[in-house]
């Protein structure tokens, strides 16, 4: 065997064992997810015997002390508040990515950049726990009850609005020079 042979089969012999050390990894992964599900339906058992899979599913109240349980009014509530949070951050977030990549001075734009990136990095926990403690109350103020879609929205929207920003922001970075030239060239102004 040529010396190039050996190191050739070399790397295979540790790709083998990487794969199959992967391979392990994954299945002992994929068990304890297994292991997770089980417990959880075990555990949820005794509410579907006593209440039953089709009204948890369709029934229009949630209000455990009087044994009322369904998933709809949860599931709704959620696609309110991603629609009206999207609805609101989206054309906040690009509008800000277009300030702050074409109108803003540069040391303004940076320190924006900042700003988006630390608020990005600010766990959801601490927004909800700001929105419980100040949010809520001034909502409540306004229009009670302050634990209302108005709340979720805001706060959502909080959440989300520098990572849109942010992505659009490099979005922008990312179009060629070429093309901004060949609108200014059709006269697209700013």
């Amino acid at each position: 065997m040529t010396s190039s042979a050996k190191k050739t089969s070399f790397p295979r012999k540790v790709d083998r064992l990487l794969l199959w050390s992967l391979r392990g990894i994954a299945a002992i992964v994929g068990t304890i997810v297994l292991f997770i599900i089980g417990f959880l339906v075990l555990e949820s058992m005794p509410i579907f015997r006593k209440v039953g899979i089709l009204p948890f599913l369709r029934d229009a109240y949630w209000n455990p002390t009087q044994g009322l349980y369904s998933l709809t009014p949860m599931l709704v509530s959620t696609l309110l508040v991603v629609a009206g949070a999207v609805l609101l951050a989206a054309p906040i977030g690009i509008l800000s990515a277009l300030f702050c990549h074409y109108y803003a001075p540069k040391p303004v734009a940076n320190v924006y950049r900042r700003l988006l990136e630390i608020m990005s990095g600010i766990p959801g926990v601490v927004y909800g726990f700001w929105g419980l403690v100040v949010l809520v109350p001034l909502i409540n103020r306004i229009h009670p009850s302050g634990t209302s879609l108005l709340t979720g929205i805001l706060l959502l929207a909080l959440l989300i609005i520098p990572t849109i920003a942010l992505i659009a922001d490099a979005s922008l970075a990312g179009v060629p020079q070429e093309y901004l030239q060949g609108a200014v060239a059709l006269s697209l102004s700013r």
